[in-house]
């Protein structure tokens, strides 16, 4: 008895690791594609290496699983996986690309952005390839015309610089005769005739006085308020309308096996597809400690696997809450509205009021 509460005690613990290592790993996933630079398409290989720590360590969690005889692990999408995985190391991409999709309808939780991943790798690795290299040594003929155009372009500058130094240096000699000129010259008796001459001495209070008034200030507060219209335009983002679910319904009771979400079917683009929001659970208390991370499809149904419930029962979930919206290219890129929260009771569901 005390060995199988040993046993269990283990699985809990490598379940929560193997959740924790799964949240690591989208983050990583998040932080790759946010780095991704659309020109040049090169995403940092010290993300790329770090993923695929997180990818191993995951692997070695779930075989730790499964020699504590948690059959949960032991899935399709897990075996597809684990292929792809070692296929894109070999550098099969086609193979491991197709691998991944076989992996993600089995909703595998790292299968769709592993094959996004991918394809960014495959997409960098063309563009590589098909840039010619510019830096290829020159025929010589070419590289002697460039030497010899350098040299003339030198010679010419070297002519053009003698030049202006030629004639810089012929101008000072006329200003420094000029100087003493002016310094011998008996200017003070001029001003002392003009002077006496006229009673000019009444005019200068008033060119002083001219001067006084300070009305050149005045205008300095007029130009501040017409820049404040400039932060009244708001735009309002539009949202589409919210998918409609058709199953399950709100307060389903689980009762074991997968939970299929079933969309009403939507002309959606070619980069859009259905998205599950984080599945969010809450124990006895109403407190929310335990979540599993968003799912997308193409196709209006997104089956989510019995382990993942299971799961959240162990760990004392009671019910979980969970809401579905439109995507763009991936579940954190939300293009509509997101429907009502519906609840999923784990033996009962929730009482929230």
């Amino acid at each position: 008895m005390t060995t199988d509460v040993h046993v269990r005690e283990q699985r809990l613990r490598k379940q929560a690791e193997l959740q924790s290592l799964y949240s690591n790993l989208a983050n990583l996933r998040d932080t790759a594609e946010a780095s991704y630079i659309q020109a040049s398409a090169a995403i940092p290989e010290r993300l790329i290496n770090q993923i695929n720590d997180v990818r191993r360590e995951i692997a070695l969690v779930e075989h730790q699983l499964l020699v504590l005889q948690d059959e949960t692990v032991q899935t399709p999408g897990h075996e597809f996986y684990q292929q792809a995985f070692q296929a894109e190391l070999a550098q099969n991409f086609d193979e491991a690309l197709t691998l991944y999709k076989k992996a993600a309808r089995y909703s595998y939780p790292d299968a769709h952005p592993a094959a996004r991943s991918l394809r960014y790798l495959i997409k960098t690795s063309r563009s590589k390839s098909a840039t010619p290299n510019v830096w290829v040594s020159l025929p010589a003929s070419k590289s002697r015309n460039r030497l010899l155009i350098g040299l003339a372009s030198l010679l010419i500058l070297a002519l053009i610089v003698a030049f202006a130094v030629n004639s810089f240096s012929t101008q000072p000699r006329n200003v420094v005769s000029a100087e003493p000129a002016a310094t011998t010259t008996p200017t003070p008796p001029v001003i002392i005739m003009i002077i006496p001459d006229t009673a000019t001495p009444t005019a200068i209070p008033t060119a002083t006085d001219t001067p006084i008034p300070a009305a050149t200030i005045a205008p300095l507060p007029i130009s501040t308020p017409e820049f404040t219209p400039t932060a009244s335009p708001i735009p309002a983002p539009t949202l589409r309308a919210a998918p409609r679910v058709l199953e399950p319904k709100n307060g389903l009771v689980w009762g074991g096996g997968a939970v299929v979400f079933e969309f009403e079917r939507l002309d959606l683009g070619f980069d859009e597809l259905y998205c599950l929001n984080t599945l969010r659970g809450y124990d006895k208390t109403n407190t929310e400690n335990w979540s599993f991370p968003p799912v997308g499809s193409k196709e209006p149904g997104i089956p989510i696997e019995e382990h993942v419930f299971r799961i959240a029962k162990v760990q004392g979930m009671r019910c979980i809450v969970w809401s579905a919206a439109i995507g763009k290219e991936s579940c954190q890129n939300i293009i509509s509205q997101t429907t009502d929260e519906r609840v999923i009771g784990m033996p009962q569901p929730c009482s929230f009021k």
